[in-house]
């Protein structure tokens, strides 16, 4: 009787799995899984303008490029720490960090461009008195030898006394292309209110407006100095036209040529992330440290580089779907 109830009970269990199994099949293919809702047409942050993507770090504990059009990368001290998507570039106010890499000429022969990134900082103090953390921190360059500046600067400037709470980040430029007498342009992202918070800033430089748009957290920046003739204050608001020579005003009353297609001159196949040329020891170029500059003291995360001045519908594409997680 045992053996009897023993085998009906096997018999049980087996048909009840077999059912299971069946119920579960069925449930997965009348019910596939939900896909994310997609933003401006894309489901993934990588999808935004992948065919012009030429760079994209994440600082997954690494300072490797997605792309491979930079590698060989020399960190100095690089840390990490929590970021926007996993984990982030951090930099500190009391230690000389950054990292010396090649570039191929994807990134060295850049015309109209996108520069995209997350960034967390304190902003910058003082540098009256030099130390690591105070002056203009480097974040970004593509190297030039013979050169002070690089042919691409990204930093913070130095701090404005009168507006403590205001973050500097400017984007600095030098165009060796033949007809430029204006060869170095900029343009200051002036951030408030974001101090100790992360921010989504995006530079995109369009050759054939000659215009440098700039983006925070998806919209049109509101605040920008730093470029000829901006308003006194930086009240105008999402881009700067650059000039190959003096337009002679606002208006460009001296019918001054746009900056047209840029061409980084002189470069070596080397960028520096997380400081300037001139701070790496030894310095990359011909100068020397210098007392109002420093390596940079807050955290990076996401950092891409486009071959493309992206539209804005992709800047905010790209912005929501990374603070998605995506």
């Amino acid at each position: 009787m045992k053996n009897i109830n023993l085998i009906k009970y096997i018999a049980a269990a087996f048909l009840f799995s077999i059912t299971a199994i069946s119920c579960e099949d069925s449930i997965d293919k009348d019910n596939p899984p939900i896909p994310y809702s997609s933003i401006g047409g894309y489901q993934n942050s990588d999808e935004v303008a992948s065919g012009n993507l030429v760079a994209k770090l994440s600082f997954e504990n690494n300072l490797s490029d997605k792309i491979n059009n930079i590698t060989g990368q020399m960190p100095q001290g690089v840390a990490y720490t929590s970021g926007v998507k996993g984990m982030a570039y951090n930099g500190s106010s009391s230690e000389m960090k950054y990292s010396v890499a090649n570039a191929t000429t994807a990134i060295t022969g850049l015309n109209s461009f996108t520069i995209a990134f997350w960034m967390k900082s304190d902003g910058t103090v003082d540098p009256a008195t030099p130390g690591q953390g105070k002056g203009a921190q480097g974040i970004f360059t593509i190297v030039r030898p013979t050169e002070f500046w690089g042919g691409i600067n990204l930093f913070l400037e130095n701090p404005d006394a009168s507006k403590p709470n205001r973050i500097r980040l400017k984007l600095g430029v030098e165009n060796s292309r033949t007809g430029v007498s204006w060869k170095g342009q900029g343009v200051i992202a002036n951030l408030d209110g974001y101090k100790g918070k992360w921010v989504h800033v995006v530079f995109a430089y369009d050759a054939n407006t000659s215009k440098c748009y700039v983006y925070q957290d998806g919209e049109a920046a509101k605040n920008l100095d730093g470029f000829a003739y901006s308003p006194a204050g930086g009240e105008l608001g999402g881009a700067a036209t650059w000039f190959a020579s003096d337009p002679g005003g606002a208006s460009n009353p001296a019918n001054a040529p746009g900056y047209g297609n840029f061409q980084m001159g002189g470069t070596n196949g080397k960028v520096v992330f997380g400081s300037h040329q001139f701070e790496t020891v030894p310095p990359q170029n011909n100068g020397s440290q210098q007392d109002w500059a420093t390596s940079y003291a807050g955290q990076l995360d996401e950092f891409r580089i486009y071959n493309v001045a992206l539209k804005s519908s992709d800047v905010i594409a790209l912005y929501k779907l990374e603070k998605d997680g995506r």
